[in-house]
């Protein structure tokens, strides 16, 4: 399903299908499969729709454990959409025109665009911004800069792997400026 004639219902829930071993493997081949549905929350006044799938704490992602419980307390440790001590998988479906405002986290996000297109915009030293146009196959690789979207006249769906990071230093190593995080 896509964004209705309306523009306000976004896609199905997103099938998510998770393996790990079982606490008793002792050979490699005891291979469990967690597979559900995870709806779409709906987010800054419902034209942009952006889930967390999966997360987990830097180091521990190959535990043995996969139970609906594990997942949930996962994902409910995310705050926004960075995963301050580990990497969150996030699917991010856009109305048709519609805008996410200008934020900046202290991640590395890898952006895989899946459908429709979209403009990242990022600002210029002059004030003014940058204006590039991506779209289905396209991969943005975000390094803790300040940007912005804009969804397309189709909309734009994509799926972030956000990696936590340090915050971001500009200038001279020594007395450089940190920036802080934006959030939209």
């Amino acid at each position: 399903m896509s964004w209705d004639e309306k523009r306000t219902q976004p896609v199905a829930p997103v099938r998510r299908i998770i393996t790990s071993h079982t606490p008793t493997d002792t050979d490699g081949n005891d291979v469990s499969i967690f597979d559900d549905s995870v709806p779409l929350t709906s987010v800054l006044d419902g034209g942009a729709c952006i889930s967390s799938l999966y997360s987990h704490p830097a180091g521990v992602a190959n535990t043995h454990t996969i139970t609906p419980r594990i997942i949930d307390e996962q994902a409910h440790e995310v705050k926004g959409v960075v995963r301050p001590d580990g990497v969150n998988l996030n699917y991010t479906d856009l109305a048709p025109g519609f805008t996410v405002p200008y934020h900046r986290t202290s991640s590395v996000d890898y952006n895989i665009i899946l459908e429709g297109t979209a403009v990242l915009i990022t600002p210029t030293p002059d004030g003014g911004e940058k204006r590039t146009q991506v779209g289905k196959g396209d991969i943005v690789v975000q390094r803790g800069t300040l940007h912005a979207w804009e969804a397309g006249p189709e909309g734009a769906r994509w799926v972030s792997v956000l990696v936590s990071a340090g915050a971001v230093t500009v200038g001279d190593k020594e007395g450089g400026k940190v920036l802080e995080e934006v959030d939209f």
